[in-house]
């Protein structure tokens, strides 16, 4: 089991690399719970330069709402979607909020997400919307955005973005990854006269050997080398 100074590391890394995938955007963020504990770990809100995010930027909170430790800088405004979903889904150890582009346009447009390639098989549980493009910014919100998700792994934000979950930072880079991927390839599969979405048996199939540890940390490797900091940055977390 990681320890807290572990999964620090993690939310940092996480931040950098969906910053270097584009899909965080500069109001993006991403938490990380620490097992067997109340504590959800944060990363900065807007105005921080996600490309560079340490360890010791890394806001904690408790599950109830409460600011644990506050290393300065600002505090994500939507902070609730991730207090909201780690209580009601303990087996979450990972949240995600991404504005990435091409699921998200899918929502603007009234598309579902559904599985159309391999790797994007995961979603065969489906991808349900949250019908508002607001910010999640009080407690009623974050509860309707939660209800939404229910127990998939991914909910699409009309107009805004979406959230993605899993059990580990490495499973939910998996997620966060091929949501986007998926979109892409769904979205440019309806421009030239439609996409073809995975049968059900094929995309249980492929879920069966794609999503797993094995290529989670396959992933997490791949793109953690492309956001390492220069030794000098990296000691300052």
């Amino acid at each position: 089991m990681d320890d807290e100074t572990t999964l620090r590391r993690k939310t940092a890394t996480l931040t950098r690399m969906l910053n270097h995938q584009g899909t965080i955007g500069m109001f993006g963020h991403v938490s990380v719970r620490v097992p067997g504990t109340n504590r959800v770990l944060l990363s900065p809100g807007g105005g921080t330069d996600k490309a560079t995010v340490q360890p010791d930027e890394i806001f904690v909170f408790d599950i109830d709402g409460n600011i644990v430790h506050h290393p300065g800088g600002l505090i994500p405004l939507e902070w609730r979607i991730h207090t909201r979903i780690h209580r009601d889904r303990p087996e979450c150890m990972c949240i995600a909020h991404l504005h990435a582009r091409h699921a998200t346009v899918l929502g603007i447009a009234g598309h579902d997400v559904v599985p159309v390639f391999l790797h994007g098989s995961f979603l065969h549980g489906g991808v349900p919307t949250w019908n508002n493009p607001r910010l999640v910014v009080n407690d009623a919100q974050a509860a309707d955005l939660s209800r939404a998700l229910g127990d998939k792994i991914a909910v699409q934000m009309r107009g805004h973005g979406s959230v993605v979950v899993g059990e580990s930072a490495e499973a939910a880079f998996f997620g966060c990854t091929f949501l986007e991927e998926n979109a892409s390839k769904q979205l440019e599969a309806e421009i030239m006269g439609g996409a073809i979405a995975l049968s059900a048996d094929e995309a249980r199939d492929c879920s069966e050997s794609t999503y797993n540890p094995r290529l989670f940390k396959l992933l997490w490797t791949y793109y953690e080398s492309k956001v390492a900091l220069p030794a000098a940055e990296s000691a300052k977390g």
